[in-house]
């Protein structure tokens, strides 16, 4: 059989049933039809056959073929179990005659020969077969049947009068005879070839058994119950010896390991094992009883079982519409399976001899059981089974990987192997790998041919980080040639490194894979992820790495006009740079100094450099930390009127006006702190501001960045809350002596006390401005300005300071209606200490005000 004419009648075909033999001795042409109609019946009709009184959990159909009688048929003790088919279930002799004396005279002779010589041997099932029907009257067929039973009186049941074809009766109950003998001589040949590979196994660890004989004795019990009908039942006897062969394998690494795996080792493969070339191979030879023959041999009936298994149930009323899919499916996944445990064999028993052959072998072996699998459907589209369709094609790149290398490594291999792939029948993958063989650049394309194909089916099921490890394997063996690597072929996608461990490993890995692809000048987002993930990998330790990051990122930041977030190309989910925010002091007064320190964990594996720390606090809580992590969230609320600071929950604020919800949110500041680098591990840092707000504000994000790259996160661990409360307490501004007046031309002194009613821990701008032009004061360096300016020293609470100030009103009568006298309400002290917007006017009508500062 060719690949051509492969079909799935012939495939059925190439199995040669084994016939239950029936022989016949006596003339009686007549018999012949009646032989036409029990192998019609027989091989139709499903039997129950009852084995130790249990009935046989299979029905059997009985392939007949009658051939004349000899006496190597009979039954025998010289009979092996495997020579067992090949004998008569049951022997027939036909009797026609017209009377007695015609019996007596020309038949008694011959069935008393045929007698002698059956009844000489034992356990030998036979009937004798009388046709009467040349007989003038039913007295004179009375008397040949009454003639016969004289001379056979002790098997009268063993005699049957061939009935009419018309008595249906008749011919069931001779069936049935026939049937009862037939199963009888079954059980028999059964029971001893059960008792005979019983026997075998238990011999299997001793180092004389003989792996072949039981192996063959295994493969035709199983083809006996399948020409029987019992397909699934032969499935799980070839099923069960191919475990048992692989589970020697895996022991031969034990002290106890049997020699004759040795035997099989030794065993040369001078042959070529094919699945197409042996689908007609009915029996395994002796010089093919190595491993790869016997495996092959094994997959071979496998899957002409599946083909007839598949046949079977087509043709039932209750086939499944997935049977084509179903049955490709168990086909590909046996091809797998037979591939895997040889390439196990080579491995344990340490096999290198035959790893040349044995790839081959696996090459058009994936090529062969997808044509089969064509046969029935499109396995490319098959959707039930990618993971199988993936390996095989995985397994099929492998084989001309190890096939290149090992003739790298053993140039000499390669005149034997080319002679070994022209041993007939010579197949279209045979002349590939010749051809592969003789020239280093077909080998490459053969590769990269099948490189394509693993990739796209390997996509297909989701097996991307097998496609890196293949398309490794392909450039490797491309750069060892010095040929050039086609980067089209290079997908390093961030959801597949998404896929791979974190180790060192991975990292050399990828460094050799994309060596070519790291040397371009791409910067592309992709090639940033790559990048940082090799970092991440290798956690900082290749230097040359970390600059070409840092390098691409600041490229990458220029042409875009925006700083790289590290979160865009870091491969994993979890937190690059952790924040840990120590406790501070949360309630605030305005004026007063705010101190936090915190401990920032980089996990980067490199240093950055010049970087910029900034806490982001936000009055809008609809964004912040502690909303996210639903903790309680109040707001507070100053009210101008009455310089009163409320806390008010969260959900009451909901209820409010929108422009109040705008308002609250725009109460923002930022602290932020300059360090010269932020290293790999813990970095502590300290941050200090001045308080020149009111309200209730929560740590929104922390942002740490550089001028190309930027980290932002919200996963801050703090011991609570980290809600910040600024409050403003009033300072008191009065002016102690302001009954008296202002003369024109006459220089007096202006007495102010100052009460600070929180601490101020700076130094703190006091202004004096008038309200007319016609007032001057004079200043620390002796000089009349227009407002007195100075600096105080810092205050603690409730602090009281008096100080005095200098001042004269000019004579000039165009500026004041009435130059001479001013009262002291005309000037204006204003104290800057506390963000509020409010006026204070006090009983005699001086006023001071309070600035209000917008920025920190």
């Amino acid at each position: 059989m060719d690949r051509d004419s492969l079909d799935l009648n012939g495939l059925s075909r190439s199995f040669v049933k084994n016939s239950v033999i029936i022989s016949h001795a006596g003339v009686d042409q007549s018999f012949s039809v009646y032989q036409h109609a029990l192998v019609s019946h027989f091989s139709r009709s499903p039997l129950v056959w009852k084995i130790n009184n249990k009935p046989f959990p299979h029905r059997l159909t009985l392939p007949l073929k009658f051939v004349p009688y000899e006496e190597k048929l009979c039954f025998g003790p010289q009979i092996s179990a495997t020579e067992i088919t090949k004998i008569a279930f049951l022997h027939v002799f036909n009797i026609n005659v017209t009377s007695a004396d015609d019996y007596r005279q020309n038949v008694r002779h011959n069935v008393s020969d045929w007698f002698a010589k059956l009844n000489s041997k034992s356990d030998i099932q036979w009937i004798i077969v009388i046709n009467t029907n040349r007989a003038k009257d039913r007295k004179t067929k009375a008397a040949i049947m009454e003639k016969i039973k004289a001379d056979f009186g002790k098997y009268t049941n063993r005699l049957f009068e061939l009935p009419d074809t018309s008595d249906q009766t008749a011919f069931v109950a001779f069936v049935q005879g026939i049937q009862q003998f037939l199963f009888t001589h079954l059980t028999l040949v059964m029971e001893i070839w059960d008792k005979s590979l019983k026997h075998q196994y238990e011999k299997r660890k001793q180092h004389t058994w003989e792996p072949f004989a039981y192996f063959s004795s295994m493969t035709e019990y199983a083809r006996v119950f399948w020409s029987f009908g019992a397909i699934e039942y032969a499935m799980s006897i070839f099923d069960d010896l191919e475990k048992l062969l692989h589970e020697f394998v895996l022991r031969s690494g034990e002290q106890d390991s049997p020699k004759w795996l040795a035997q099989i080792l030794n065993t040369k493969i001078e042959d070529r094992p094919t699945l197409i070339g042996n689908f007609s191979v009915q029996r395994i030879q002796k010089n093919e009883a190595h491993y790869l023959g016997m495996k092959n041999y094994l997959l071979c009936q496998q899957i002409i079982m599946s083909i007839h298994l598949y046949q079977q149930k087509m043709k039932s009323n209750d086939a499944a519409p997935s049977l084509r899919s179903d049955c490709a499916v168990g086909i590909m996944q046996r091809a797998l399976i037979t591939i895997e445990s040889v390439k196990e064999f080579n491995n344990l028993m340490n096999n290198k001899r035959d790893i040349p052959m044995t790839c081959c072998w696996t090459w058009w072996t994936v090529s062969e059981s997808f044509s089969i699998c064509q046969l029935l459907c499109d396995v490319s589209h098959l959707n039930v089974a990618p993971v199988v369709l993936a390996r095989l094609h995985l397994a099929r790149f492998d084989a001309i990987f190890v096939l290149a290398k090992q003739l790298k490594l053993n140039p000499e291999d390669a005149i034997q192997l080319s002679e070994w792939l022209k041993i007939k029948p010579i197949t279209l993958e045979s002349k590939v790998l010749n051809g592969a063989i003789e020239s280093k650049d077909q080998m490459c394309i053969e590769m990269e041919k099948a490189h394509d194909v693993c990739v796209s089916s390997l996509n297909h099921a989701n097996r991307h980080r097998f496609v890196l490890n293949i398309t490794h394997q392909l450039f490797s063996f491309l750069r060892s040639n010095n040929a050039k690597c086609p980067l089209q072929k290079l997908s390093v996608s961030k959801s597949l490194l998404k896929t791979m461990p974190t180790q060192e490993s991975t990292a050399r890995m990828l460094k050799s894979l994309c060596s070519e692809h790291l040397e371009s000048d791409s910067i592309t987002e992709e090639m940033l992820s790559l990048l940082f993930f090799i970092s991440q990998c290798e956690n900082g330790k290749d230097s040359k790495i970390n600059e070409k990051l840092i390098e691409k990122c600041r490229k990458k930041a220029k042409e875009d006009e925006k700083a790289i977030e590290i979160q865009s190309i870091s491969i994993t989910e979890e937190e690059m740079i952790t924040v840990k925010i120590e406790n501070f002091e949360a309630i605030q007064n305005t004026d007063s100094i705010l101190e936090i320190r915190s401990i920032i964990d980089s996990k980067l594996g490199f240093a950055l450099e010049k970087v910029e720390v900034e806490l982001i606090f936000s009055g809008d809580s609809t964004g912040s930390i502690a909303q996210e992590s639903n903790l309680s969230v109040l707001s507070l609320q100053h009210e101008r009127k009455e310089n009163i600071c409320r806390l008010v929950s969260e959900l009451k604020l909901k209820s409010q006006q929108t422009t109040s919800n705008e308002e609250n949110s725009s109460l923002k500041f930022t602290i932020s702190s300059e360090i010269p680098s932020l290293l790999s591990g813990e970095n502590q840092i300290s941050f200090r501001t001045d308080i020149t707000k009111i309200g209730c504000f929560v740590l929104e994000k922390v942002r740490i960045s550089t001028e190309f790259i930027e980290y932002s996160t919200c996963n801050v661990q703090t011991r609570r809350p980290p809600t910040l409360y600024c409050i403003a307490t009033p300072h008191s501004v009065t002016v102690m002596n302001e009954t008296q007046h202002f003369f024109a031309g006459v220089l007096q002194n202006l007495e102010i006390d100052v009460e600070a009613k929180c601490d101020i821990p700076r130094g703190t701008p006091l202004e004096i401005e008038p309200s007319t032009p016609n007032f001057q004061f004079l200043d620390e360096e002796n000089k009349w300005v227009d407002s007195r300016k100075m600096t105080l020293e810092p205050f603690k609470s409730n602090e009281k300071r008096r100080i005095q100030v200098k001042v004269w009103l000019k004579i000039d009568s165009s500026i004041c209606e009435s130059a001479a006298v001013q009262r002291r309400s005309t000037l204006s002290p204003t104290f800057s200490g506390i963000p509020v917007r409010k006026f204070y006017q006090n009983h005699s009508g001086v006023r001071h005000r309070i600035f209000h500062q917008n920025t920190l």
